[in-house]
């Protein structure tokens, strides 16, 4: 008889704990290596997104820089406040945002959905917040990947990122088809092992050249643009009224004869 176990493989972190770790993984060579791609695929997206209001979201520290982007008034929102940062922070649960609906013009969600216990109502706050013809990204990790092989083989362990969620962006597709966002596509980085030394980086140039060659959406990491579609009004038809009739006087028509006068007829002599 086994005893009940106190992690669950692949169960995510929560409170304030995973922030910690999150950063802590930022801060080493992979996950270096892992924001400069990320950074890489986020400015060839930003500049053609317009409006007046951009949010970004994650776990941790604001590790992107949004100055690709056109819009003036870009703030940070996170469910742990970092006061020292060159980004507006905004502390708010990600599941309940602290937004008007229908106000904000780009999303930018940085890993929120893999470490997050409740993906997808988290998905619909954002969707919430989002104005018609809004612009959602989302960057994640992805399972169908060589990452996604080594997180399986390292199933026993609760270590960042592994414990993560690992979406697959043909699920985060679908959920956003459900939500009425449209899907503009997406792109996938990072297609070698992970935790690669330099020394053996070149023994995995081929795997890493064919991987992006001919699999170009099994890179580690991906990031999706969606738009959030415009509601159609249907105009509602005016219903005609039945007509009535009305009465109408008419000049010129004599008055009735009375019953009696036609059946006794005067006669004059």
């Amino acid at each position: 008889m086994s005893l009940p176990r106190l992690f669950k493989p692949f169960q995510p972190f929560t409170g304030s704990y995973v922030h910690e770790l999150v950063n802590q993984w930022f801060d080493t060579e992979l996950g270096q290596q892992t924001l400069a791609e990320e950074q890489h695929l986020l400015d060839q997206i930003l500049p053609s997104m317009f409006g007046c209001y951009l949010m970004k979201t994650g776990v941790g520290l604001p590790r992107l820089h949004l100055e690709a982007s056109p819009i003036k008034h870009r703030f940070y929102m996170c469910e742990e406040l970092y006061p020292q940062v060159p980004m507006a922070c905004v502390q708010s649960r990600l599941t309940d945002l602290s937004v008007a609906s229908d106000s904000i013009d780009v999303a930018v969600l940085h890993h929120t959905l893999d470490f997050d216990n409740n993906p997808h109502r988290l998905l619909r706050e954002i969707t919430r917040t989002l104005i018609p013809g809004g612009k959602l990204v989302v960057i994640g990790f992805n399972p169908w990947s060589l990452w996604g092989i080594f997180r399986l083989m390292r199933m026993k362990t609760a270590k960042i990122p592994w414990s993560g969620n690992f979406l697959s962006p043909y699920r985060v597709s679908d959920w956003l088809n459900l939500l009425d966002f449209e899907v503009e596509g997406c792109e996938c980085a990072i297609f070698s092992p992970p935790n690669v030394s330099k020394a053996w980086s070149r023994y995995f140039g081929w795997l890493a050249y064919a991987s992006k060659r001919w699999w170009s959406q099994r890179g580690a990491i991906y990031i999706m643009v969606a738009t959030k579609r415009v509601a159609k009004v249907t105009p509602i038809k005016e219903q005609r009224k039945k007509p009535t009739l009305v009465p109408l006087p008419i000049n010129g028509i004599a008055n009735p004869t009375p019953r009696s006068e036609m059946q006794n007829p005067s006669i004059e002599d």
